[in-house]
């Protein structure tokens, strides 16, 4: 309606009035539009980050008694900075996938739904045809979220051992400093940390793919 008064001429007081009330409601709409958005991304913030952080705070608990209730044997071969870095950069990972992932995949599902159903008003036999392909893509969608979440797995796997070799490096910095082991710490550290630098570089390329490939 105002592209039709904004757009022909207007001669008289009245055109000029209506086309004046046209725009400011126009514009009103858009502010309004605009706040009412805002607020419920906000809202959709806070929700997914108050989810999160119940999650995160619920598993380390979880995971925190049953590590502690294990055999005695469990800690003899098992790293103490391995478990602190299971308790703490894992479980950020739990806290990621709780809120961009999944937000994410909610919103992709959702404009996909709203497309399909778009294309079907247009023309359902040409959506049809489109609909066709989506087998295939989905077997190599799967197939690629399967190779991601193996290679973020081996990633975690060579961070939390870089991080125990650091933390048993410091605990024991008196024996290290009287047998003069810096460099073979160093160079064990260094050893680890450029193994998870491979595996992160390996990673990087996709990791701005759809958040839902992590997830098949």
């Amino acid at each position: 309606m105002i592209i039709d008064i904004v757009s022909r001429d207007i001669s008289t007081p009245e055109e000029q009035s209506l086309a004046i009330d046209a725009v400011k409601n126009t514009i009103l709409d858009i502010v309004l539009i605009v706040v009412i958005g805002s607020l419920c991304t906000a809202l959709r913030a806070w929700l997914f980050a108050s989810a999160s952080e119940r999650v995160v705070a619920r598993l380390r608990k979880n995971l925190f008694s049953h590590l502690i209730n294990q055999e005695i044997a469990f800690f003899d071969v098992t790293r103490t900075g391995e478990l602190l870095s299971r308790l703490s950069e894992d479980t950020q990972v739990i806290k990621n996938a709780a809120t961009t992932n999944l937000s994410e995949a909610l919103r992709n599902v959702t404009t996909a739904i709203i497309g399909v159903a778009f294309m079907f008003t247009s023309s359902w036999k040409l959506t049809l045809l489109a609909l066709v392909v989506v087998p295939v893509i989905s077997v190599a969608v799967r197939m690629f979220g399967r190779y991601l979440r193996e290679l973020s797995h081996a990633t975690q796997a060579a961070a939390a051992v870089a991080a125990s070799i650091a933390e048993e490096s410091f605990g024991a910095i008196r024996t290290v400093r009287s047998f003069a082991q810096e460099s073979y710490a160093i160079s064990n550290y260094s050893e680890k940390v450029d193994e998870t630098l491979k595996l992160g570089l390996r990673q990087a390329p996709h990791r701005h793919s759809p958040h839902c490939f992590t997830c098949l």
